[in-house]
């Protein structure tokens, strides 16, 4: 397989403006937030996203001025509270949404992921989401139809979604991009697999033999792979499994500021597109403000003595 590495400004330069994104990432963990400041600072306009829990990419998205829609289950932000920039985009008219439950989010992510006209589910069915538009029109996103192999059952069947960009990072890749990523995954397969272009950022590249070497710890091989860009601490100020915790003072630092729009806008100014490169962005935080995040090699988090 060709050598999918390229450099950060390559890799913003795959997603334009207009685009429909999915980010990797739950909460406050392994979210895309270096590569996502770099697309800020780019000045990207009329996005969209398709997304399951990537709150934090959601909201900066919203607070930048960047988002025009959202397809999604829940945003919030885990010990804060709600997304107020994304909420208030909403609430505003702003940002035009399609609600629906994870699960039903995921399916319609499987279903572009297996290049289905549908897929069924069982969920969903009896709520408004099948009565209600937003984006689409209800018969466009959900349908109840009857079993085709008799017996009167009613299932409910939702349509594909296929974003044009998914946006992951992850662990550690080798050079052909065959990714892996320890902990909790949350849905990045079907994100990728659902994605027409799919960048990964990663913590490190290795060599392919140490991928090889433990094969079930593969979660993305590099055939669903079209961009990889070497990225340590991509997901700071979220956390990485096995290499550093969230960084919540400074995420605790956002939250006070997007109470005002006038301080978010300063803030996202300030932090996101004052740096001039991801190298800068990380200077501006200091060694000691990163390396004092770094979890324990083995457990891959910090014991709580230790994060006191």
């Amino acid at each position: 397989m060709k050598d999918k590495r390229i450099s950060l400004e390559e890799a913003i330069a795959l997603v334009p403006d207009g685009c429909s994104l999915t980010a990797g990432g739950f909460a406050h963990s392994h979210q895309p937030l270096g590569f996502l400041r770099a697309l800020i600072a780019a000045g990207r306009q009329n996005l969209s996203i398709m997304g399951v829990a990537e709150c934090w990419v959601a909201e900066w998205l919203a607070a930048a001025g960047m988002l025009d829609k959202a397809w999604f289950s829940n945003f919030m932000f885990e010990g804060f509270g709600r997304c107020r920039r994304f909420s208030e985009g909403i609430e505003a008219g702003r940002i035009a949404t399609e609600d629906h439950s994870h699960f039903g989010m995921v399916m319609r992510l499987v279903a572009g992921a297996e290049r289905l006209p549908f897929m069924p589910m069982l969920s969903e069915g009896g709520t408004d989401i099948a009565s209600t538009a937003g984006i689409e029109r209800p018969e466009d996103k959900l349908r109840i139809v009857e079993s085709p192999f008799g017996g009167g059952e009613r299932v409910a069947v939702t349509s594909p979604l296929r974003p044009d960009v998914a946006i992951i990072h992850a662990a550690r890749a080798d050079a052909s991009g065959n990714v892996q990523l320890d902990g909790a995954t949350a849905v990045l397969e079907e994100q990728a697999a659902a994605a027409r272009t799919v960048i990964v950022t990663v913590e490190e590249i290795v060599e392919a033999g140490e991928i090889a070497a433990n094969p079930a710890a593969t979660l993305i091989p590099g055939l669903y792979v079209d961009a990889l860009v070497h990225l340590p601490y991509g997901a700071w100020p979220t956390g990485m499994y096995g290499y550093h915790d969230p960084d919540m003072d400074f995420l605790g630092s956002y939250y006070e500021a997007s109470r005002d729009p006038a301080s978010c806008t300063k803030w996202i100014d300030e932090h996101l597109r004052g740096p001039v490169d991801h190298w800068d962005w990380l200077d501006r935080a200091g060694v000691a403000r990163l390396l004092a995040l770094r979890t324990d090699p083995v457990l891959g988090y910090r014991p709580a003595e230790d994060a006191a």
